[in-house]
């Protein structure tokens, strides 16, 4: 806020002491694109300053007071422009895009109006509708370069080139190469400030050329997105895509100017044998056991460890009981491998089917290792986009075919109470009454909220309290688990 009063004096305070337009816009030369800085006004001050705007465009088209107002709707039109095309998410109503659509539109016919425009009226009308594709007519071009002077001259090179990325219609690398000297001469011409956004725009307007489950589309965002990016910023946006997707970016032979320029500013935000450790993540994600532990044998340094077996199993829906013998990913994914394989060859042993399924639910989100599957674990999973790593399907058919091979009422009665898991779980997700986050297991009044909205989960905790009651790891379930301590104070559901 400091920052940005003092920021407001200055310039006060510069527009108070120029006497020429052409200077005025020498000073704001390396502003003129900022995709960082939210300068946004709401609608109601938007409103005041293009109703001020446009009385100044009638009466004073190339006064100080005019460009600085121009320079202000500029700063906010560009900048929701290039989010509301970045981000597609909900960051933005229908009600506030058609607003600002709606005051876009006027604050350009309002350029248009100027009879006489300056450079800087002019190149704002031609910047903002070529940054919504609109296509450059050659005699506007021709009119800004007779408005320009030296230092002016490289921002008609800008307009240029985006006109020509708006034409581009494919992403070879012949297409975008063609695109190189362009861009090169124009970098040449810019303030270094200027440069970066350039190519972060460069990023944007390729976006939509992009397969979007593909690795370049999610950098070439985060590209745009990040005027610096981070480590943790690469592992993000790769928390849940393919690892045959990355393996291959990584090994491509070929990339076009700008690929190559985007792959190097990401990957060199990486720590030593991140690559292997990212692959091992994503492998076990993709329940690919045996190339997991093959990328892990390339970064021991890299190894996770958890202090919880992920092939035990416990009372908790989490699994988190602390057992003296802990685990670590090259462990997990070398013992996940091996039940695998014998499970493929039609094993007849109820523990393989058991131990796997143990692994299998413990690597999910609801488990006691879902870091051995994803790099960051989000603890409030929305609804609206549960990641696929929350699915117990394979677990449940592990423990329903460790339950047919069992023949001991005691080894029943823990299947069974992990396959009652699976069903609280799937009710958790599944419940219309958790549309935004789902239900937090420690919330007491949530849980009860869930349980009595879900009447096929009660139906399987009264089957299991009638089945193993009289077991011993029955009866340890039935006083210790939550499923059933929330339900006994509400005994009028039994």
């Amino acid at each position: 806020m400091r920052w940005t009063i003092l920021l407001t004096l200055v310039i006060s305070n510069l527009i108070a002491s120029i006497s020429k337009p052409n200077d005025y816009y020498d000073f704001l030369q390396p502003l003129i694109v900022n995709l960082d800085i939210n300068q946004s006004n709401n609608s109601n001050s938007r409103e005041k300053l293009l109703s001020k705007f446009d009385s100044l465009a009638k009466l004073a088209p190339r006064s100080n007071e005019l460009y600085y107002l121009n320079y202000k709707l500029m700063q906010d039109f560009q900048y929701q422009l290039f989010h509301i095309s970045i981000e597609k998410n909900n960051k933005y109503t229908m009600e506030e895009k058609n607003s600002f659509y709606k005051d876009k539109y006027r604050f350009i016919e309002i350029l248009k109006s100027i009879k006489e425009p300056s450079f800087f009226t002019l190149y704002s009308q031609l910047y903002l509708e070529t940054l919504d594709s609109k296509r450059l007519q050659h005699k506007s071009v021709i009119k800004l370069y007779s408005l320009s002077n030296s230092k002016q001259y490289p921002y008609v090179q800008l307009l240029s080139y985006l006109n020509s990325l708006n034409q581009l219609n494919s992403i070879s690398i012949t297409n975008q190469n063609n695109l190189h000297k362009k861009l090169t001469l124009l970098l040449l011409g810019l303030p270094k400030k200027q440069q970066e956004y350039t190519l972060r725009l460069t990023a944007q307007r390729l976006l939509p050329l992009y397969d979007k489950n593909s690795i370049e589309f999610i950098f070439n965002k985060l590209f745009a997105q990040k005027s610096h990016i981070k480590r943790e910023d690469i592992l993000h946006v790769l928390n849940f895509k393919d690892a045959d997707l990355f393996k291959e970016y990584i090994m491509k032979e070929k990339r076009s100017f700008f690929e190559e320029r985007v792959f190097k500013t990401t990957m060199q935000t990486l720590r030593r044998n991140d690559i292997a450790m990212i692959l091992s993540i994503l492998y076990m994600q993709k329940d690919n056991y045996d190339e997991a532990r093959s990328a892990i044998r390339q970064t021991p340094r890299n190894n996770l460890y958890s202090k919880y077996n992920p092939f035990s199993s416990s009372v908790e829906p989490d699994n988190k009981k602390v057992y003296k013998k802990s685990s670590s990913l090259r462990k997990f994914a070398e013992t996940m491998s091996r039940l695998e394989k014998r499970i493929e060859k039609g094993s007849k042993k109820t523990r393989d089917y058991y131990l796997y399924g143990n692994g299998l639910y413990n690597k999910s989100c609801f488990g006691n290792f879902p870091l051995s599957s994803v790099f960051f674990q989000n603890k409030n999973i929305l609804k609206s986009t549960t990641p696929h790593t929350c699915n117990l399907e394979k677990a449940r058919q592990a423990y329903e075919h460790a339950f047919q091979l069992s023949i001991d009422e005691q080894f029943k009665a823990e299947i069974s109470y992990q396959l009652l898991k699976i069903e609280f779980n799937i009710a958790m997700i599944n419940s219309n009454n958790y549309i935004n986050k789902m239900p937090k297991l420690t919330d007491r009044k949530e849980v009860i909220h869930l349980l009595k909205s879900s009447r096929g989960l009660i139906e399987a905790v009264k089957d299991y309290k009638l089945d193993y009651a009289q077991t011993e790891y029955g009866k340890k379930v039935i006083e210790e688990s939550i499923l059933f301590t929330y339900l006994e104070e509400f005994h009028f559901l039994f």
